[in-house]
């Protein structure tokens, strides 16, 4: 994974940390608040935060190698964030006056509750999913939520209402219209086209926050962490590093600038 971390002992006794240095105790107060965003529905507010603090992981000053660790895992879980909302707030904009489209409504809802994301937000997409298989009347799959759901131990009010569903679900568990969904076949979603990348099949991985797209995004901006997937003009990334340090720039772009460089390693002393 290709992290930018700065380890503590590496600035040796003149104490050459950078003044740019972010504490990862920092992006865990900022990561509660993203979720909170969540939880409250804002979801283009959640993302843009979950966005920042993904791209602060690789500015980090960290003390040992389980911070490193716990700096990898805060990367992950703003990828499977940042995806899943990016993906919500897509489908929230699509129509859904035909078949097609209430059909692709029901897939992007499917995809999402395969993202990893805490309990209780997990609840909310498979809530979400279950509401709208049933009215398409893929009882099956709408089970298969149900079920799920009431793993996680929801609401009580939330789980009686899950379990008439289900029942309603038992009593004809048929699946009325075919989508491109499998939920037994393991699989990442493209950070573009909110499609599924089964196991197996050629995809293209963003290597600062290991987003997964088809391969024809390869060399394209990824969408998770606006960092350019490709690293072919490091020429023109020494002079991004060399403007920032003259204060000209943006974050994104010293991020952009040292991925391509690949100062990504991390030494122990």
């Amino acid at each position: 994974m290709s992290i930018l971390l700065l380890y503590r002992k590496e600035a040796g006794a003149r104490g050459g940390l950078p003044a740019v240095g972010v504490k990862l105790n920092t992006l865990v107060q900022r990561l509660q608040i993203a979720y909170q965003l969540t939880t409250g529905g804002k979801f283009q507010e959640a993302a843009v935060k979950f966005q920042d603090i993904l791209l602060h992981v690789t500015l980090l000053v960290v003390d040992s190698k389980q911070d490193i660790s716990e700096a990898q895992q805060l990367l992950g879980i703003c990828r499977e964030y940042i995806v899943g909302l990016l993906m919500e707030i897509k489908r929230k904009t699509l129509p859904k006056g035909n078949l097609e489209e209430q059909k692709r409504h029901c897939e992007m809802a499917a995809y999402f509750t395969h993202c990893n994301l805490q309990p209780v937000h997990q609840i909310l997409t498979l809530r979400t999913a279950l509401n709208l298989f049933f009215k398409l009347k893929n009882y099956k799959t709408a089970s298969s939520f149900a079920r799920r759901l009431l793993e996680l131990g929801p609401r009580p009010d939330v789980a009686t209402q899950t379990r008439k569903i289900l029942q309603a679900c038992d009593k004809n568990p048929t699946d009325t219209h075919e989508l491109l969904y499998d939920p037994h076949n393991p699989f990442t979603i493209c950070g573009t086209t909110y499609k599924p990348l089964y196991r197996g099949k050629p995809q293209e991985k963003c290597a600062l926050c290991q987003a997964s797209y088809f391969p024809e995004y390869k060399g394209k901006l990824c969408n998770v962490c606006k960092v350019w997937m490709s690293s072919n003009n490091t020429g023109a990334c020494d002079s991004a590093i060399k403007n920032v340090m003259a204060g000209v720039g943006t974050p994104c772009v010293v991020v952009q600038s040292l991925y391509y460089l690949r100062i990504e390693r991390v030494r122990y002393v």
